[in-house]
């Protein structure tokens, strides 16, 4: 039954957002270049329509990847409704729930934020001297965006606490209807699903780091020095998120194999035979006397402890920084000429806007 995870790297992490304090800086005695410039905005536009599934880049579609891991709460036979009685799998479903929306949500607007940035970035190279101009006009919004209260700052909690589970009032077929009802394939799905964003988010990790390398030698000033800041905001983000996804998605796989093997052992560890059994049925009409439920019971107070361990390794919150400047696609305005001859592009090419 087993998926491990295919990439470790996200376990160099363990924390939330940090700034990194090896972040690049403009080199003193560097000229503007342009053509290096343009080069790391037309990179970086790429890859953010390569991860939308627009064309082949350096990042893979993630579309696939954040509707598995946007739903990590359907880990269940829709057919069965058993599970809802289950008190521990329920909360720890719920629990699920949240973190995958929040990782998705998280995601996309460091996505977002990379993609602004690019567009800034190879719309100053197509007209450096214009663009000097409206960055003078508005570096007091550039630096709010970067560094002020315009940086998309959040946490949000991900568990509300552990509730216990009373299983006084199950019985052993209860018990197996809940256990029968849980569909472990979907959950390696989901914990593989898990796993392939971690990987995805280390990708993008290290495209920032590259391109924070070649922005430095390319491009001066404060303009230039809050881009790269931006960058290293976008960049701890994802390192986080990488972590909080691909610890999720050791769990669910780790807590799947648990419950399959629950699942499979349940009739010669509770002894129920071949009896059919009626939920009216009294203790003393089972095959095994009332005893089948109570073996029942214990079995899954035990399996509860390992249900209460998955909840215990999953992330107690979610957590990015990134700034929420607004470029518009520089590459098709580009083609009309639009960022040559000073169209309305440069008007809008730094603009704050609120991330709900």
């Amino acid at each position: 039954m087993t998926r491990e995870p295919e990439s470790q790297q996200w376990r160099e992490w363990d924390g939330g957002p940090e700034l990194s304090r090896s972040w690049p800086s403009p080199y003193t005695d560097i000229d503007v270049d342009t053509a290096g410039l343009r080069k790391v905005g037309d990179a970086i536009l790429k890859e953010v329509d390569g991860a939308r599934g627009y064309e082949s880049s350096a990042l893979k579609p993630w579309r696939d990847m954040a509707a598995e891991v946007g739903h990590l709460d359907m880990v269940t036979e829709l057919e069965s409704l058993a599970w809802l009685d289950w008190t521990a799998f329920s909360s720890l479903r719920w629990t699920l729930g949240l973190i995958g929306g929040r990782i998705t949500d998280g995601t996309q607007s460091a996505l977002e934020s990379y993609d602004s940035f690019g567009n800034m970035i190879f719309a100053t190279s197509a007209n450096y001297a214009m663009a000097d101009s409206v960055f003078d006009k508005k570096i007091s919004m550039l630096r709010y965006t970067v560094n002020g209260a315009g940086v998309h700052h959040q946490t949000w909690p991900t568990k509300d606490g552990w509730p216990g589970d009373d299983v006084s009032d199950y019985d052993a077929p209860k018990i197996k209807s809940m256990l029968s009802s849980i569909d472990v394939t979907a959950m390696l799905r989901k914990g593989g699903a898990c796993a392939d964003l971690a990987t995805w988010l280390t990708s993008l990790q290290s495209l920032v780091e590259e391109h924070a390398k070649q922005l430095a030698g390319t491009w001066r000033g404060e303009p230039a020095e809050l881009a790269l800041d931006a960058f290293r905001k976008v960049h701890a983000t994802t390192r986080a998120l990488a972590h909080s996804v691909g610890t999720t998605g050791e769990t669910i796989i780790w807590l799947a194999n648990v419950i399959h093997r629950y699942q499979v052992n349940f009739e010669s560890v509770v002894k129920l035979g071949d009896w059919e059994f009626d939920d009216d049925l009294p203790d003393w009409l089972l095959p095994s006397g009332g005893g089948a439920h109570d073996r029942a019971r214990d079995y899954l107070r035990d399996l509860n402890q390992y249900v209460k361990a998955a909840y215990d390794m999953l992330p107690t919150e979610i957590e990015i920084i990134v700034p929420t400047a607004y470029s518009e696609d520089a590459k098709s305005v580009y083609k009309g000429d639009g960022l040559k001859d000073g169209s309305d592009y440069w008007d809008s090419m730094i603009s704050y806007y609120e991330i709900p």
